[in-house]
């Protein structure tokens, strides 16, 4: 019966941790939508001046990536 109990635990366990990453990376995705929308918003006079925004919205994006991989945060 422990066995029951404790494997209903982990289940419940699970099912909270996968909520939780779901909800993080659907909050992720949302800023990182605005931003990008942000970005196809603004008129644009030319196609270097497009470029250059979506090159440093690229850059925002990297540094972010590279802060998790050496950071964890």
């Amino acid at each position: 019966m422990g066995g029951y109990m404790d494997r209903k635990l982990l289940d419940q366990l699970k099912k909270k941790v996968q909520a939780e990453l779901v909800k993080k990376e659907r909050e992720t995705l949302e800023y990182w939508l605005q931003e990008l929308q942000k970005i196809y918003a603004k008129k644009h006079q030319t196609l270097p001046e497009f470029k250059a925004d979506v090159r440093q919205f690229m850059e925002r994006m990297k540094n972010r990536l590279e802060v998790l991989k050496t950071k964890g945060l």
